[in-house]
């Protein structure tokens, strides 16, 4: 007789759990439900008309990247608030639709961030980067060993979007960081409301491990800076060996380097031109050379 791993065993049993639970449905929840997903929608739909085509003519983004990248973090966060208003539960597991949505997500992010020039970029970038690492491993992680609270921490991740756009709007029409430039506020705003976002899942230790994982990410992106200046001189590039070409190579493939060690590696077109925008500092709006 052939035997089920445990593992497979337990993910069965699990998924399945989640199909026979009761529902019991209440007017306030379907209430919450049905405004979380309206105002959801409003916030994405006027980000997508006004700033997709900001980034597309200032960035150089192709669309694509932006409309995948949108149009996934909504599909993961609607499909959660649906099961656990539908569920009555917090428990909720991924399925493979929230796997795969995860993994595109992450591909545009990475593909995103790797030219950003607003804020502040050596500590704005981070906070992306570190949530397009993240989110798809500890999404498959949950989905395989049935573990919902990663799934819960990945979710409330993709809030911080919503938290990023308020604190913006907070730090620029209050007193609290006044005479500061568009681009520092965007700075603070984003490692802000990823960390809030990540500690609103409640999860013991995630706000720990995302701090963590911004700060050697940043640390990484200067040593891949480093290795890769060292790889474009001749007479330094003798001394490393091809393990760390290969790894470098691979890095700067997914954009983990400065932006200054970018355009010179890649060329890219969203590094060579100038850009005029508020959030983009004087020192980033162009590069010389």
């Amino acid at each position: 007789m052939s035997r089920e791993t445990p593992t497979v065993h337990i993910a069965m049993k699990s998924h399945l759990s989640l199909l026979k639970a009761p529902i019991p449905l209440r007017a306030e929840d379907l209430l919450h439900l049905s405004l979380f997903v309206l105002g959801l929608l409003s916030i994405f739909i006027y980000h997508t008309r006004h700033q997709v085509p900001i980034y597309h003519q200032k960035f150089h983004k192709k669309r694509i990247y932006l409309y995948v990248h949108i149009f996934t973090s909504l599909t993961e966060a609607i499909r959660y608030r649906i099961s656990e208003t539908f569920q009555a539960r917090s428990d909720i597991l991924p399925d493979f639709i929230d796997v795969l949505s995860c993994f595109i997500w992450s591909w545009t992010s990475f593909e995103l961030v790797k030219t950003l020039r607003r804020g502040h970029p050596p500590t704005t970038r981070p906070p992306y980067q570190a949530g397009a690492l993240l989110r798809p491993v500890i999404t498959l992680i949950s989905y395989l060993f049935c573990l919902p609270s990663l799934h819960r921490v990945s979710v409330s991740s993709l809030d911080s979007f919503i938290y990023a756009r308020l604190a913006i709007y907070f730090f620029t029409y209050t007193p609290y960081i006044r005479n500061h430039s568009f681009s520092a506020i965007y700075g603070i705003s984003i490692p802000l409301a990823a960390i809030i976002s990540v500690h609103e899942s409640r999860v013991p230790g995630a706000s720990l491990v995302f701090v963590l994982a911004i700060t050697y990410i940043a640390r990484l992106n200067e040593w891949v800076t480093q290795q890769s200046r060292s790889l474009r001189s001749p007479q330094s590039s003798t001394n490393i060996s091809i393990h760390t070409k290969v790894l470098v190579s691979i890095l700067l493939r997914f954009g983990f380097a400065e932006l200054e060690e970018l355009r010179a590696a890649s060329k890219a077109s969203g590094l060579e031109r100038p850009v005029q925008d508020d959030y983009v500092s004087e020192k980033y709006s162009s590069f010389p050379g």
